[in-house]
């Protein structure tokens, strides 16, 4: 799965009052159980494939406490890691297949070719109130080089009022810029790259069972090509829900 990296930055954290839910990657989880895949996709609505399955830990979760997330089908579960063959037992299941062909049949044009997946964080809506994020990626190959820029929609677990859709929430690009041997020889730095990704900071609401205000940030970096890592550039600006335009998004689609 593309997201598994990185989700803490992604989520974003502010430093006091609400924050997101982050799972971690569980590096090797045939330490865990060998047969794991096939066994929690058995938990999982069906069909089920199990090499698109991830697994997690919930921060500061309990023990034997873990977080699976499917891409096929689209769907994140809660589930308890017992003793014995065949010990995982399905605590909360939340599945957003239903959600990710709906976009599908509505969708057109590279949009209807993107992959869904889902971010390893919950986002807080309100008090006990949370959301997922549904990411939609569109990849771009070109000679040398490439481009993925995923956006995400946030949807609650419960109910069904979207928070916001389409949001820039992570890109990387890479172009070539050297095409002869001399160049390749020559140059500090034979690419233009970017990469980008969301920051998420959540406020209380005014008044009690209000929902959370969110706050987006964009932070960028960019490398120029034949120029050494020193002078890589990170730039950061603070964007809303109507003003998506100025996530720099690696110069992808908005």
């Amino acid at each position: 799965m593309l997201f598994v990296l990185a989700a803490a930055a992604l989520a974003g954290q502010a430093s006091a009052g609400p924050s997101a839910q982050v799972f971690d990657l569980v590096k090797k989880p045939e330490s865990v159980d060998p047969e794991w895949r096939v066994r929690l996709c058995a938990l999982l609505p069906q069909p089920c494939d199990p090499q698109t399955l991830g697994l997690y830990r919930p921060r500061g979760g309990a023990a034997g406490e873990h977080v699976v997330i499917a891409a096929e089908p689209l769907a994140m579960a809660r589930v308890q890691r017992g003793k014995g063959a065949g010990g995982w037992q399905l605590e909360r299941l939340h599945d957003f297949s239903g959600y990710a062909a709906a976009k599908r049949d509505a969708a057109s044009g590279s949009v209807a070719d993107a992959q869904f997946s889902l971010a390893p964080a919950l986002y807080p809506l309100a008090e006990g109130q949370w959301a997922a994020a549904v990411l939609q990626t569109v990849s771009e190959g070109y000679s040398g080089g490439g481009a993925s820029f995923s956006k995400a929609d946030f949807v609650p677990l419960e109910g069904t009022r979207i928070v916001a859709e389409g949001i820039p929430f992570s890109c990387t690009k890479m172009v070539r810029a050297c095409f002869s041997e001399k160049e390749y020889r020559q140059s500090k730095h034979c690419h233009d790259e970017s990469s980008g990704s969301l920051r998420i900071s959540y406020a209380e609401a005014a008044r009690p069972g209000e929902p959370y205000r969110w706050q987006y940030t964009w932070l960028q970096n960019e490398w120029p090509a034949h120029q050494p890592a020193s002078a890589a550039t990170t730039s950061r600006l603070h964007f809303a829900a109507t003003t998506t335009e100025r996530a720099g998004f690696c110069g992808g689609p908005q």
